[in-house]
């Protein structure tokens, strides 16, 4: 396995629409080895999800995994999962609002409202189908990590630019120990 590049804010991958994966590509030990790349890279780079854009390939992969994160503490973990070609099926009117953070646009927060719950379809890393009907955190990370499948970044869902804020200063005016804090 190796550690792939990330692709920053600014590198035209990450404002394209992605390719579908085919299923006969699925199978090849080529594509099996960039998810494992994927998850050792997402792992090493402490995020909660990975697209495949972000890696500076343009296609329909996501990697999602959070089991015991201080960032997911309101909802249950998130076992590994690996979503090819995903399509939001449900997406709630009703939003909520939390902190988001992206590898690709790094040291970055900023308050980003998302649809409450969602209901997807893909294909898991084996092609056969998966269906998740989620809620709250979970869901918000299932946005976060689609919308770079269709070129967009959390900045680009933001209402409210003045919250967008480097890290440091994110700890420093924005959060209170007693806050929480929900980051993607």
């Amino acid at each position: 396995m190796a550690l792939l590049k990330i692709a920053k804010m600014g590198n035209p991958v990450l404002r394209k629409i992605s390719e579908p994966v085919t299923k006969e590509e699925i199978s090849t030990p080529d594509f099996q080895r960039f998810l494992d790349d994927m998850i050792e890279t997402m792992r090493d780079e402490d995020g909660l999800g990975l697209a495949a854009p972000q890696v500076h390939v343009s296609k329909q992969v996501v990697v999602i995994e959070s089991l015991d994160d201080a960032r997911s503490e309101e909802g249950p973990g998130m076992p590994l999962l690996v979503l090819i070609n995903p399509v939001f099926k449900y997406m709630s009117k009703e939003l909520r609002t939390g902190w988001e953070g992206c590898l690709s646009l790094d040291n970055l927060r900023g308050r980003v409202p998302r649809s409450r719950a969602v209901k997807l379809e893909a294909l898991d890393r084996n092609g056969e189908p998966v269906i998740l009907d989620w809620e709250e955190f979970p869901a918000v990370v299932l946005q976060h990590e689609i919308d770079h499948l269709r070129g967009h970044l959390f900045v680009d869902r933001m209402k409210d630019m003045s919250t967008l804020t480097h890290l440091g200063e994110f700890r420093r005016y924005w959060v209170k120990e007693e806050d929480e804090v929900e980051e993607v």
